[in-house]
């Protein structure tokens, strides 16, 4: 083998040579990125390499391969990089529809490849190939999707890659005789401007076309503007002082516009200058081509319409418009905050194709600087790409639910969203808003290949926001669902529900619970109090339980990165209101919805989704906030301290927490936000005692840890405790230090693999269930109360560390796991359920070892055991007592640790409840606990007598089911959480 791999040796001095050779360059796919046609093979893989961001395959996406970019660290073309990496290559998917393992599964011998597991794929399969992913809802040929990455890199190129309109010059002659006298009107608006009027004026004074009337607007300036001005008109009659209140720039254009009288208008702000010709050749261009619309299109700014509605700037002191087309579509926009002369350009334009000239300009303005406050740009793009009377006669299905997820910088996640699709009842729509290349390809080819998704492009940079209202435009169903990136998939469905919630009365829009990358609340809707107008995050830092406790309720409006509405509610209020950035969007869109009376906001806790940042980073609150301000809007009665009372927690006070762009510098913008100061209300003294528990588990957040073994034990503890009159969170790993935990009464930890530090002022509990080699002396005695899985390591420990350490074992739900789940004997003949953990676990070892025929549900097995061995990768923890049930024979093992010490583990309760026969490992004590429904095997021998029918070493199943019966009764769930709750009110009493 290592002669063959010698032979295989490549070269990887010439990036071409290598994309060539490996199969990586697909001439169709760069020709599309580069709009262009190549000769060969060689040549597309040479442009590509100096591309730099090209893509040589539909295939291979570097940005796809890490964050850590390892080829740009080392300055190499990420395919060189790919194929050198010899040891990490066969482990890396260079796509998302590209993984190695499914390639390795069908094919091993691609492990040896030169060129690594992709090479050698494309290398033996044809177009009809299904693609090598486990992401796609259906199987989908190689060739389908070659044709819709092609078709995608064609189509972003067209959009990215647009010729510019030319340029009209030199300037015609100026005619002898023009329509009116004055010629032009030159507008001006001014506002606490008077040092830069005079200048600005001498400018207009100078130029070679005198036949000019300047209407200058006073906007009640604070300063001397109006005098000077005043001044400047006492000396030359072609200048008109009007004055005005303090008004907005569009009213004050509008009033200089019912002043003026001229054919055309031209535009001078204070501070901007014109050379000496400007006027004349701009209305000899006017005049030459009869346009209502001539713009000087030197530099950046928009020349055509497409490149306006693109985003390019608009300098309308360097443009002549004719008035009556002004008139036409109605003046300035007095309603606009802002971008009120792009407003009007594009809509003067709709109808009348600007004519861009050749004229010197003397400066442009400088770009404004992009903050968070209100984007009036994205609100007057926004009426240019949607037009919500066509979205109104659009059919929509009425068991369809659209998702609309504006499109992130993170490729990644816009796959998760993709992938996550349900396969009936939702559709999804992406909106690009001018992504990068390897993004635009990604989404638009993927979603033309996965059924009930599309891809929407926006051309021009706009808000999140205002993205979202192009994809509610396009929803074809009755509920639409607004996304924003930083919303992951929820781990259980819950478009359905949401959908479930909008039928019923007087609800407008419903929010899922969102919690933070650490499962701890991060909003549940927005609340307003009496004396401030800013919202408060409902529920932000408490643990999930209470928000279920307090259940389905009306909140003042939406507080989330994802919502859902009716879609006719949703274009009845024309969408998300586009001047905010992203953030508040939502909560802005409740007030209005409410205002309309079209219905309350809810928030509905069995619906949850993981936001992976803070609701917003400081200064996009505070933009936000100030746009929400702006809105007007009323805000309902606060209800929060009457919720919070069905948590078991009452408001004390208020107060205000100060939100800074920069804490350090005190002159920095900020925001005083709202925020209750809580206490739990002291049940102990009630009838039965209630108290508050945080149940602290060493499984991480989300997915990673819902499979968890001490997953499924905590939730089984915490109903029970619950269906006892207590309130009881689970925190995971992640979620241990929130701050919440200071209004809980107890602190229970079910000791796994972390040390938990105890809480101050909470009664600290310790029920050590695994792991006992972890445990030392001084971990327990800074506990209150301590109890051990094992009655012989409790007694020892207690008499050698002086810690009194109570033995209460594990335990087993009653709900899923009894004898009735099904009939004995009529499942697997051998079963094991349970994860690997990374070690080739005994019983599994041993049960193939004698050839048994196992039956083996569970994860990360793949390393030990072929895959036509797994039967499954998990089974749900509600139906494994019906495979235990019906199963001949069940198969245990422990930790080594656990084995030594006696302690007895869940598994071993959950098939003795179910009058299972059990083969396990040897520890002590199990005749006593499960009276011979659990039998121990020293060896391989051992067990092949064991598992062979007719069984004669067990009871029978009359007796079996007797002994499930007991078990049931004093090793359930319900008799543990009785015997914690005795102990920690007995103790909780005696502090006083």
């Amino acid at each position: 083998m290592r002669g063959e791999r010698r032979q295989h040796q490549v070269r990887l001095d010439d990036p071409a040579e290598v994309l060539v050779d490996s199969g990586l360059v697909d001439v169709d796919f760069v020709a599309a990125q580069l709009g262009t046609r190549f000769g060969s093979a060689y040549d597309a893989a040479r442009a590509a390499v100096q591309a730099g961001e090209v893509s040589p395959h539909p295939l291979f996406e570097a940005q796809w391969i890490g964050r850590r970019r390892s080829w740009q660290r080392s300055g190499q073309h990420p395919v060189l990089w790919y194929v050198s990496e010899r040891r990490r290559r066969n482990r890396i998917a260079p796509h998302p529809l590209v993984d190695p393992r499914i390639i390795f599964a069908a094919m091993p011998e691609a492990r040896h490849h030169p060129y690594g597991a992709l090479s050698y794929w494309l290398s033996v399969s044809g177009p009809g190939a299904s693609l090598p992913t486990r992401i796609l809802p259906r199987k989908v040929s190689w060739g389908t999707y070659r044709a819709a990455a092609i078709e995608a890199a064609t189509a972003w190129r067209e959009e990215v890659v647009l010729e510019r309109p030319q340029l009209l010059g030199p300037s015609p002659e100026l005619p002898q005789r023009l329509g009116t006298s004055p010629a032009v009107t030159v507008v001006m608006a001014a506002q606490d401007s008077g040092p830069l009027v005079r200048q600005t004026v001498a400018t207009l004074q100078a130029q070679t076309f005198t036949d000019w009337h300047l209407v200058a607007v006073d906007r009640g300036s604070l300063d001397d503007t109006a005098w000077v001005l005043q001044g400047l008109a006492a000396f030359d009659d072609r200048i008109t002082l009007v004055r005005e209140s303090r008004c907005g720039h569009a009213r004050a254009l509008n009033t200089a516009l019912e002043h003026s009288t001229a054919d055309h208008v031209a535009f001078l702000p204070p501070g901007r200058e014109w050379l000496p010709g400007m006027l004349a050749e701009l209305l000899a261009h006017a005049h030459e081509s009869g346009a209502a619309a001539v713009l000087a299109g030197a530099g950046a700014v928009g020349r055509s319409r497409q490149e306006l509605v693109g985003g390019r700037p608009v300098d309308l002191t360097t443009a002549l418009l004719r008035r009556t087309a002004i008139k036409d579509v109605g003046g300035f926009d007095e309603s606009l905050g802002g971008s009120s002369e792009r407003d009007l350009v594009l809509r003067l334009t709709r109808d009348h194709e600007p004519v861009p000239v050749d004229v010197p300009v003397l400066k442009r303005p400088d770009a404004p600087v992009v903050g968070h406050g209100d984007d009036w740009d994205s609100v007057v793009l926004e009426r240019q790409l949607v037009d919500w009377d066509a979205a109104a006669e659009r059919p929509r299905a009425e068991d369809l639910v659209s998702h609309v997820l504006p499109v992130g910088p993170e490729p990644r996640r816009t796959v998760e969203w993709l992938s996550s699709l349900p396969r009936e009842g939702s559709e999804l729509i992406l909106i690009g808003v001018r992504l990068r290349r390897a993004h635009h390809v990604l989404a638009a080819s993927l979603a033309a290949i996965i059924s009930g998704a599309r891809f929407v492009s926006v051309p021009t940079a706009v808000s999140t926001s205002a993205a979202t209202n192009v994809g509610i435009s396009q929803a074809g169903g009755s509920t639409v669902l607004l996304i924003r990136p930083e919303a992951m998939p929820p781990r259980q469905p819950i478009a359905e529900r949401l959908a479930e919630v909008l039928r019923e009365p007087g609800v407008a829009l419903a929010q899922p619970l969102v919690v933070d990358l650490d499962g701890v609340v991060l909003s549940a809707g927005a609340r307003f109090s009496a004396d401030n107008p800013n919202p408060d995050l409902f529920l932000a830092g408490l643990p999930t339980s209470d928000a279920v406790r307090i259940g389905q309720c009306a909140v003042a409006a939406p507080a989330a990165p994802l919502v859902a509405l009716r879609t006719e509610t949703a274009i009845a209020l024309r969408g998300l209101n586009g001047r905010f950035h992203s953030v508040l969007a939502e909560t802005d869109l409740g007030l209005r919805a409410r205002r309309a009376g079209l219905g309350d906001s809810v928030v509905v806790p069995d619906t949850v989704i993981t936001s992976r940042t803070d609701y917003a980073r400081p200064e996009e609150l505070i933009g936000a906030m100030g746009s929400l301000q702006g809105g007007g809007l009323a805000t309902p009665l606060d209800g929060a301290p009457d919720l919070l009372r069905a948590a078991g927690l009452e408001v004390t006070d208020q107060r205000n927490r100060r939100i800074s762009a920069d804490p350090e510098d005190r002159q920095a913008p900020a925001v005083l936000v709202p925020e209750l100061v809580l206490r739990p209300v002291r049940g102990i003294h009630e009838s039965p005692p209630r108290l508050r528990w945080a149940i602290d588990i060493a499984a991480p957040a989300a997915n990673r840890g819902d499979r968890w073994g001490d997953t499924y034990f905590a939730r089984s503890l915490a109903d029970a405790l619950e269906q006892r009159g207590q309130h009881v969170a689970i925190d995971r790993r992640d979620a241990r230090d929130r701050d919440s935990r200071d209004h809980d009464d107890v602190l229970l930890v079910l000791r796994g693999l972390d040390r938990v530090t105890p809480r101050p002022g909470l009664l600290n509990v310790e029920w050590i269930i695994s792991h006992p080699d972890m445990i030392t002396p001084d971990e327990v005695a800074a506990y209150d109360l301590v109890y051990a899985a094992s009655t012989s390591w409790s007694a020892r420990m207690t008499r050698e560390w002086g810690t009194r350490i109570e033995p209460l074992l594990q335990c087993t739900d009653t709900r899923w796991f009894h004898p009735d789940r099904a009939a004995p004997d009529t499942g697997p003949a051998v079963l094991f359920v349970g994860n690997s953990r990374g070690v080739y676990r005994y019983a599994v070892r041993s049960a193939l070892a004698i050839g048994a025929d196992l039956t083996l549900h569970g994860n990360d097995w793949t390393e030990f055991v072929d895959r036509e061995q797994i039967a499954s990768g998990g089974v749900a923890n509600e139906e494994v007592g019906a495979l235990y049930a019906s199963a001949g024979v069940v198969l245990n093992d422990h930790h080594l640790d656990m084995r030594r010490d006696s302690f007895a583990s869940n598994r071993l309760f959950d098939a003795a409840a179910c009058g299972a026969r059990i083969l396990s490992d040897r520890i002590d004590g199990l005749e006593e606990i499960f009276s011979g429904l659990v039998l121990p095997f020293d060896n391989e021998h051992e067990l092949a007598r064991l598992v062979a029918p007719p069984y004669d070493a067990f009871p029978d199943n009359e007796t079996r089911r007797s002994i499930a019966t007991r078990i049931i009764a004093e090793h359930s769930f319900d008799k543990r959480a009785e015997t914690l709750i005795d102990d920690a009110v007995r103790r909780l009493l005696a502090r006083g």
